[in-house]
């Protein structure tokens, strides 16, 4: 942003009181009453006087400003041409007022002023879209938000973020090498900060794309403000942002950080809703041997995925440990995809028991790959790098149909007749085919669908509940029983559980993990039987390891038990011998 002195300010700040004061007389009229229209006195005089304020703004070098007037004016012409305005309309004129004397009494706030209004009139939204959420922004008392200076040159703007009129990734990777060369000779320390936003995705599902976009365009305005003049912010996703920042040292740039995701995380209103995000910051700084633009990004962006995967800290500063870690993950990913590809899975099922009769009552199926360049790779691993790439609804797919197929070779050979459990991810549980999945899959294999169960995570089961509610309804009127795993994990809304048709509450292993010394376990192992009771659910403990711990869960209600005391997880044929040592246990003919 480019001032140019006091007295241009001053000028231009008389010109918009002006402006606006001319405008308040050509709008209104003596007997002008709250919630009528009213007759445009002088059509031209109005054009005039705004067109006169985006001359002096940008006189002034005060692009910001003349964004939000020439939007302004976009806005009113309709009315002009019929030669009446509304009070909705003369409500948007003095909040533009507002804003305006805003940004001229702070220069802070020219700097973050008019981005989004350029990308609304950039011709990516329809004409209705762009007038509802200006007029949104405006009527909620919020700042225009955006960048500062949009870019005049078409090509250059290209390069901007569309919503919040930041630099994309090319251009940040741009001037991030410049800042880096311009620094070097002077030893002027550089850091950027890689920043993920979480939250937006659901506020989104829930509520809708124009409040997705609000709360979005007020955290870039939040991290624009809070931004030294000398930094650079840049939007590289939807909901991933870059700070770079020069000058402070290692501490004090983590300090920053922390303050910052602190500032990013607050709550904020838009319309009647609150909402908050939570913000996770990467840093990474320039070493001393000199580091690329790409490269320094990288390190940002892989010490980013390691808070994001800690989940105890906000922020986390990169260590060369991470980056080998990053390129693990790239590497996992893309065997994952040709091993989806090939079908290079296998499952393995653990055994559950009833705690009365001591018989088999089910099997979990559960996921492994073994990838040939890496070996075997835990669930844990590659589960979340399938999440985040998109591979988890194929490879869902393929666990259903492998349990499906399983299961009716069992039947048909007569090996067993217990119900197998495969676990359902959240992102294919907000798939609107999910339900035709299941069903062609049952009937693909001739699968009674009371021989499927499908659990669900109940963190994932409150990620969308709207959603889950309409799936797994679905599923429990075709006849699959539904099961909520690591129950005791989460937060779930208890009168949503009401409204599922649940067969089964799994206990997680934490909670069972302690309770032949914790009083405390037992009593809330307890009540948590009790409510399954209250909604027809029967209640499966998992990761038993102790036969003191089995004994306790029987003597608690508990109805089934998988774990180590057991058995460990076995591919098919292993349980077939398994079921052979116990056939007593079997329940098959």
């Amino acid at each position: 942003m480019r001032l140019t002195g006091m007295t241009a300010w001053r000028a231009t700040r008389a010109e918009a009181g002006r402006t606006f004061a001319s405008l308040a007389q050509g709008l209104q009229t003596p007997a002008d009453a709250p919630g009528s229209e009213c007759q445009v006195r002088d059509a031209r005089a109005v054009r005039t006087e705004l067109h006169r304020l985006v001359r002096a703004a940008r006189a002034s070098g005060l692009v910001s400003l003349s964004s939000v007037v020439l939007r302004l004016a976009e806005r009113l012409e309709p009315c002009l041409r019929a030669g009446q305005i509304g009070p909705r309309d003369r409500a948007l004129v003095r909040r533009m007022a507002l804003q305006c004397n805003r940004y001229l009494e702070d220069p802070t706030d020219v700097r973050a002023a008019a981005g989004m209004v350029e990308a609304l009139a950039s011709g990516s939204m329809s004409a209705a879209e762009r007038a509802q959420l200006l007029q949104g922004a405006l009527e909620e008392g919020t700042h225009l938000l955006g960048a500062c200076s949009i870019p005049s040159d078409p090509a250059q703007r290209r390069s901007c973020d569309a919503l919040t009129g930041l630099p994309d990734r090319a251009a940040l990777q741009a001037r991030l090498q410049d800042i880096l060369a311009a620094a070097a000779p002077a030893h002027r320390a550089v850091g950027v900060l890689s920043i993920s936003i979480s939250g937006v995705e659901d506020i989104v599902d829930s509520l809708g794309a124009e409040v997705g976009s609000a709360i979005q365009a007020r955290v870039a305005r939040d991290l624009i403000r809070a931004a030294a003049p000398e930094d650079t912010v840049g939007r590289l996703g939807r909901d991933h942002f870059v700070l770079v920042r020069t000058g402070l040292t290692a501490h004090a740039l983590t300090e920053a950080a922390s303050a910052l995701a602190t500032r990013l995380g607050r709550s904020r209103r838009v319309g009647p809703h609150l909402l908050s995000v939570t913000a996770r910051i990467g840093l990474a700084m320039a070493g001393p041997h000199g580091l690329g633009a790409a490269e320094l990004l990288a390190n940002a962006d892989a010490a980013l995925h390691d808070a994001r995967a800690r989940r105890l800290y906000n922020t986390q500063v990169f260590a060369p440990h991470m980056r080998q870690a990053a390129l693990r993950r790239v590497s996992l990913e893309a065997h994952l995809r040709a091993a989806i590809d090939a079908g290079r899975f296998e499952l393995h099922y653990q055994p559950k028991l009833s705690l009365c009769a001591g018989r088999l009552s089910g099997l979990e199926a559960l996921v492994r790959w073994r990838n040939g360049a890496q070996g075997a790779v835990g669930p844990a691993e590659f589960i979340p790098i399938a999440e985040e790439s998109g591979l988890i609804i194929p490879l869902g797919e393929w666990v259903l149909e492998e349990a499906c197929r399983q299961l009716a070779r069992w039947r048909r050979d007569r090996v067993l007749d217990v119900p197998v459990a495969v676990n359902l991810s959240a992102v294919p549980l907000c798939s609107r085919q999910m339900h035709e999945q299941i069903d062609a899959a049952l009937q693909r294999h001739g699968v009674d669908p009371s021989h499927l169960e499908v659990e669900i995570t109940e963190s994932a089961l409150m990620r969308d509940a709207g959603a889950a509610l309409r799936c797994l309804g679905g599923l429990g009127r075709l006849g699959v029983r539904v099961a909520i795993d690591d129950f005791g994990t989460g937060y779930s809304n208890l009168s949503q559980l009401m409204r599922l048709p649940l067969a089964a509450l799994k206990i997680d292993r934490s909670l069972v993990a302690d309770i032949v010394t914790r009083a405390r376990d037992v009593a809330i192992l307890r009540a948590i039987i009790d409510m399954a009771r209250s909604i027809g659910a029967r209640v499966v403990a998992e990761g038993v390891e102790d036969p003191r711990q089995r004994d306790l869960l029987a003597a608690a209600g508990c109805d089934e038990y998988q774990g180590f005391l057991i058995a460990r997880p076995m591919d098919a044929a292993r349980l077939q011998v398994w079921l052979t040592r116990h056939r007593g246990e079997a329940g098959a003919p």
